[in-house]
């Protein structure tokens, strides 16, 4: 018993931290000169259901991209990026154990009042993608996504901070080093 509760803690523990944790993914065509960009321009591809969480958004990847050196621009940009979310809700079990037994003294030789408790939960998810066009050849360069779960109960600067991070994440390593 002592041995699944701490295999069950363990299962916890690396439970909680990857539900906390945001996964990104990055694809990218090599053969693209990416110094060639120096502006961009935000295009809705699949909004989000909230208009203030979309203008986060799109506020948190400008920030980001600025700081790299591009401009924000209109029809001339070289770099049009469309976003897409996505909200949905995954599957999850949540296995709980809990009381003593086994022992003597504690519910005798045969007595065991411990129990397990295995519920299925839905846990809310977000995923966020970006896709980056060449204006020129429309041709798509470049694409990220990230994904994670999503707090049940948040405030406005609690998701602000958490949709920064998610996008600073996802352009860490945007531009793509130059092809040798």
């Amino acid at each position: 018993m002592k041995r699944f509760l701490i295999v069950a803690s363990l299962i916890a523990l690396v439970t909680a931290r990857q539900a906390w944790a945001v996964s990104v993914k990055e694809d990218y065509n090599p053969a693209t000169d990416f110094s060639k960009y120096k502006s961009f321009r935000l295009k809705r591809g699949t909004p989000s259901s909230s208009p203030l969480t979309q203008a986060k958004i799109e506020k948190a990847i400008s920030s980001v991209l600025t700081s790299k050196g591009l401009t924000a621009a209109g029809d001339d940009a070289g770099l049009i990026i469309y976003t897409h979310v996505k909200i949905g809700v995954d599957k999850a079990l949540d296995v709980s154990s809990f009381g003593y037994g086994g022992y003597f003294g504690w519910g005798g030789w045969d007595g065991d009042f411990g129990g397990t408790s295995v519920n299925v939960v839905d846990v809310p998810t977000g995923t966020l993608m970006v896709d980056m066009v060449d204006s020129s050849s429309q041709q798509m360069v470049w694409r990220g996504i990230a994904s994670g779960t999503l707090p049940s109960k948040t405030t406005e600067e609690k998701s602000e901070q958490r949709i920064n991070k998610a996008v600073a994440k996802l352009l860490k390593k945007f531009p793509p080093p130059a092809k040798k």
